[in-house]
């Protein structure tokens, strides 16, 4: 028996459509207050321990240095701004999601542009927090 989300959803190219219809753009303004107070609140102590001993923090690594709970703070914050602005798109992608893995990964990739596009903003914003933030 198909599931109702896949009956709505049953390919990639559905869900895609669907989404170039209904997604509302999520702009670094949305995250910039969240991201910029939480480096200051840390006093810019956002880092593994021995990458910021090492006192080196350049922007082609920085991301991978970031500590558990910087990468936490960043993404929940990206995670509520999409959420507010696009709930319906979030909670179907969610959805589809929760419903591939009850059938062993079956149908797991018709959301995948919910995933890029999260990934692309959340490296996308990283960067503007460390030009606009971190650079030195």
């Amino acid at each position: 028996m198909e599931s109702e989300i896949f009956a709505q959803f049953p390919d990639r190219e559905t869900f895609d459509a669907y989404w170039n219809e209904n997604y509302v753009p999520v702009t670094y303004e949305d995250v910039k207050e969240a991201f910029e107070d939480f480096v200051t609140s840390a006093a810019g102590h956002i880092f593994l321990s021995d990458y910021e001993e090492n006192g080196c923090i350049s922007k082609a690594d920085f991301k991978e240095n970031l500590s558990q709970e910087a990468q936490f703070t960043f993404q929940d914050g990206l995670t509520e701004v999409f959420y507010d602005k696009n709930p319906e798109l979030y909670e179907t992608a969610f959805a589809i999601f929760e419903e591939s893995q009850m059938n062993g990964g079956k149908g797991g990739d018709i959301a995948r542009i919910y995933g890029e596009t999260y990934q692309r903003l959340y490296q996308e914003f990283l960067d503007r927090l460390f030009d606009e933030k971190l650079a030195k």
